[in-house]
């Protein structure tokens, strides 16, 4: 093989990463920013609706948040997992949640042991 043709070869293959680099580097952060933001809330169950997967709490800085939550969302400190929150009204709660849309998504739910 001429040196000139095997010298394009290369120059080829050079070019072709070179120009993949950027594509894959601009993937990656799309990929980043899609991803909300996790945020967490605590405060007092005011009510729990099992049918609209929602959840009500009253917090110091607001009156009340609502939360939507899902068969995914973790729950800690509570039988029955998300159902047993159902008995458990005035409990303190810490929600880790994200922004989706307009709505606030719990991702886990811990309850604290009330105080004696």
């Amino acid at each position: 093989m001429p040196v000139v043709t095997r010298t394009l070869i290369v120059l080829a293959a050079v070019l072709l990463i070179a120009g993949a680099i950027p594509i894959s580097a601009q993937d990656s952060g799309g990929a980043r920013q899609q991803q909300p933001a996790a945020s967490v809330a605590s405060g007092e169950l005011v009510k729990i609706d099992t049918s609209a997967k929602t959840i009500v709490v009253k917090t110091e800085s607001e009156p009340e948040m609502q939360f939507t939550y899902t068969d995914a969302t973790k729950v800690t400190g509570a039988e029955k997992g998300v159902a047993g929150l159902a008995t458990m009204t005035g409990s303190s709660l810490t929600i880790h949640y994200t922004k989706k849309g307009q709505e606030n998504v719990a991702t886990e739910i811990a309850v604290q042991p009330k105080k004696s």
